[in-house]
């Protein structure tokens, strides 16, 4: 009788850890806003690869707010997912995500932002030091010497300070020998369309006409420019570059109205990133995977960087629909 029931309640606690035990791997998915589009084309196949590997992912979207993608972050992990991916809304505050996660045992992957002063385990990330020449060479292939606009994206992310940094290192040569002269150079919170054409109009008031490139860090940051200067009859005359290909910033260099955009392969990138984010999930080595790292204030955070391509009107068919990223009937209808 006693081993009957020790039978009995030998098969009730494996009972109860087989319930609590889950039947797949999890990944939170966590980025600011849907106003990017490109966050939600990658978060989109980073699921679908994780998909195929059996993993699910739960993607959440924050709204530029901070402490919305707090919240976000604390429920995903109460939820003991296995692995959170994070574009952090905030990079100087998103490190207590990272703390949250780690008290939990779970691993933490910054995707395309850094997260600055954390223990953060992976970093993946275009190069931005790439970008930032290919934006130089093509303003200076179209204008060797005039006066020049730096609009920088959001101070407060590393990838802004990282690529208006690249863009001024890569223009020095000819600020030093005055074939360039900067006019106006200034970061824009959150990257954002409408202080970019706010800023815009300010340099135009402050030196007319006279303006030769403006070097702005994002496709929606330029597309608030392209605005102003077809205002002022100057779209197409300035030279205007940009980074996401989006479909307006590809339609206007289609147009002549922006001379380069930055096509980021974000599947390839995506993909890469689901699988470091599975194999960090599983508690694998990641050291196959890196090739950079990237110091954030506290600690040398091993990354994979993916290389991104300058697009202008001479290779755009080439490189978005030969990639399959766009159809033609999108880009030119």
């Amino acid at each position: 009788m006693k081993k009957a029931l020790n039978l009995i309640i030998l098969l009730v606690i494996l009972l109860i850890v087989g319930c609590d035990k889950k039947e797949k791997m999890t990944i939170g998915f966590l980025y600011p806003s849907e106003l990017t589009v490109r966050y939600n084309i990658e978060s989109s196949f980073f699921k679908d690869y994780c998909a195929k590997q059996g993993v699910e992912v739960i993607i959440k979207s924050a709204s530029y707010d901070e402490s919305v993608q707090m919240e976000m972050a604390n429920q995903m992990i109460k939820q003991k997912v296995d692995a959170l991916v994070l574009i952090a809304a905030n990079i100087n505050t998103a490190g207590a995500i990272v703390r949250n996660a780690h008290a939990e045992g779970i691993p933490v992957m910054a995707y395309n932002r850094m997260i600055k002063n954390s223990e953060v385990d992976f970093f993946v990330a275009s190069n931005n030091d790439i970008i930032g020449k290919a934006m130089v060479d093509a303003v200076l292939k179209e204008k060797p010497s005039g006066n020049f606009v730096i609009l920088g994206g959001d101070k407060f992310d590393k990838n802004g300070e990282e690529l208006k940094g690249s863009i001024k290192k890569h223009l020095k040569s000819k600020i030093d020998s005055k074939q360039v002269n900067i006019v106006y150079e200034t970061f824009i919170e959150k990257w954002d369309r409408e202080i970019a054409a706010f800023e815009m109009k300010k340099v135009l008031q402050l030196n007319g006409d006279n303006i030769d490139a403006v070097i702005v860090c994002n496709d929606r940051m330029a597309a608030g420019v392209i605005e102003v200067l077809e205002e002022h009859g100057l779209a197409g005359r300035v030279a205007v570059t940009g980074q996401d290909a989006v479909l307006e910033a590809c339609r206007n260099v289609i147009a002549g109205k922006q001379t380069v955009t930055l096509y980021h392969p974000l599947k390839i990138m995506a993909k890469k990133g689901a699988e470091i984010a599975i194999d960090m999930a599983k508690g694998k080595k990641l050291d196959g995977f890196v090739n950079s790292t990237d110091f954030n204030g506290l600690k040398e955070v091993p990354t994979h960087r993916v290389n991104s391509i300058p697009v202008n009107k001479n290779n755009i068919e080439e490189v978005l629909v030969g990639s399959g990223f766009y159809t033609k009937k999108q880009l030119f209808d």
